[in-house]
């Protein structure tokens, strides 16, 4: 588990490195459970609306041990600029070690949350800190509570 820790934690610091100051951002937390269990070690991506991908920061957490999220932009710390969000959540397994790099297997999800172009989970990030209702995951499909 720390080893996918570790990997989704270099990724999100990569990843968030677009990060600038033309947004403020606030602090955002979350739930994530599958199943009715915490979805420990899955990652949630957050997508505005309208926003053009390849010049929008990217926002991401990672599910605790206890299914909790914070999100994160690189640099500027924990949180999220204000607005509506599709949600994207990828839950790999590691499936074994390479040159001392994790190997992730499968979505455990089976890639049925991960679909940027299909969003099943959407989320507002208000101009406070924001305390999102759960994601609900099943293999029906998301209960999401409003």
């Amino acid at each position: 588990m720390s080893k996918v820790v570790f990997s989704l934690t270099a990724a999100l610091a990569l990843a968030c490195a677009s990060c600038g100051n033309k947004n403020k951002i606030y602090p955002v937390s979350g739930k994530v459970a599958y199943n009715g269990a915490p979805a420990s070690g899955a990652a949630v991506f957050f997508y505005r609306h309208g926003a053009d991908p390849m010049n929008e920061h990217m926002v991401m957490g990672l599910v605790q041990e206890d299914g909790s999220f914070e999100l994160v932009c690189g640099s500027l710390g924990k949180g999220a600029p204000p607005g509506e969000y599709d949600v994207v959540i990828e839950w790999k397994q590691v499936s074994g070690q390479s040159k001392g790099r994790p190997q992730h297997g499968p979505d455990k999800l089976k890639g049925r949350y991960a679909d940027p172009k299909h969003p099943l989970l959407h989320a507002t990030v208000e101009a406070k800190a924001t305390q999102l209702d759960p994601f609900e995951l099943t293999d029906a499909g998301p209960a999401q509570k409003r």
